[in-house]
């Protein structure tokens, strides 16, 4: 059986097929978790993100034009909706007069290196490396979801692994010596 594509599902969610919002929901919610959890640093607080994300989407869906754009538009509303998060998150830690960090991960190594690594990459580069190497998105996926090409994804990518390999050094150069 042949997979629907997303301008069909789209086209068939304005005009009121609420399975076909729901398939595009079903493929587009662990990118959607990790475009959040890239802002936020809090897998739950992704979840509940890449959700309100897409309630958000059902709600403006008949406002989408350009169905063939479905996916950015997507990852724009879970973008906003993640930012909105952390900054009452922010807002609540203020007021709370309790210094809380924006990620809460800790990674494998278990002394956060690699998340205080990512924390230092701009907001873009930080949601490459988690679609494709926590998220294991295909650069299909990506390429659906941020709107670049094989060859920008691989050159990005590249960069930010560098950007984050410069950081270990230098750091794991400092901690050893104290």
């Amino acid at each position: 059986m042949k997979q629907a594509s997303d301008i069909d599902l789209v086209n068939a969610a304005q005009a009121g097929d609420l399975d076909s919002f729901g398939e595009l929901g079903r493929r587009y919610f662990n990118a959607l978790v990790a475009i959040a959890y890239a802002v936020l640093g809090d897998h739950h607080l992704a979840e509940d993100a890449a959700q309100e994300s897409l309630a958000k989407a059902l709600v403006n869906l008949v406002k989408l034009r350009q169905t063939e754009r479905f996916a950015g538009w997507l990852r724009r509303i879970c973008q906003n909706v993640a930012h909105d998060m952390a900054t009452h998150k922010t807002d609540q830690a203020l007021a709370e007069d309790v210094a809380q960090p924006v990620t809460e991960a800790r990674d494998m190594d278990g002394d956060g290196a690699i998340t205080r690594a990512l924390t230092r990459l701009s907001p873009n580069a930080r949601e490459l490396i988690v679609l494709r190497y926590y998220n294991d998105c295909s650069y299909e996926q990506i390429s659906a979801v941020m709107g670049l090409s094989g060859p920008a994804i691989n050159g990005r990518l590249t960069r930010a692994k560098q950007k984050i390999a410069d950081y270990l050094k230098r750091n794991a150069l400092a901690e050893d010596r104290s």
